[in-house]
């Protein structure tokens, strides 16, 4: 017989969080993977939108959330004036694509659901967690897997 267990994004967070071991962290970054939407925040006008990168010990982090509710409350909590802020849903492609971008920019590091239970990750390790079976780096997966 067979146990299926599913598990919250939250509830790998906090396993990963009070258990920090390579397989806990390996079941949050697979979490991430099979995400549907990833969500991003953009600031500015739609025309020319910037991505909301926040700055903590001088270092830009990349904002993703698991949904859309969850970054607009992030950001009325975070945002204090009358900023022109709007949340991105992207497909999985998409995304992962725009988070290749922001690294290229010189973003090394990725937030997810800032806050109490946030998941804190390089672009690399998010970026090889969610490439595609048979990309080029499904090798590299190999090492966030759990065994």
């Amino acid at each position: 017989m067979v146990r299926l267990e599913t598990h919250t994004f939250d509830q790998l967070v906090d396993q990963a969080t009070t258990r920090p071991t390579a397989c806990a962290r390996a079941q949050v970054l697979a979490a991430i993977a099979s995400m549907g939407t990833w969500y991003f925040v953009q600031c500015g006008r739609i025309g020319t939108p910037v991505p909301w990168i926040v700055f903590e010990e001088d270092q830009p982090l990349a904002m993703v959330f698991t949904g859309e509710h969850r970054a607009a409350r992030v950001v009325s909590a975070m945002i204090e004036d009358d900023s022109v802020m709007r949340v991105v849903g992207l497909p999985p492609a998409a995304a992962v694509l725009y988070l290749a971008a922001l690294g290229a920019q010189g973003v090394a590091s990725v937030c997810f659901n800032h806050g109490p239970r946030r998941f804190d990750a390089t672009i690399e390790e998010a970026l090889v967690a969610s490439a595609p079976q048979g990309d080029a780096t499904a090798g590299a997966r190999d090492r966030f897997r759990c065994r």
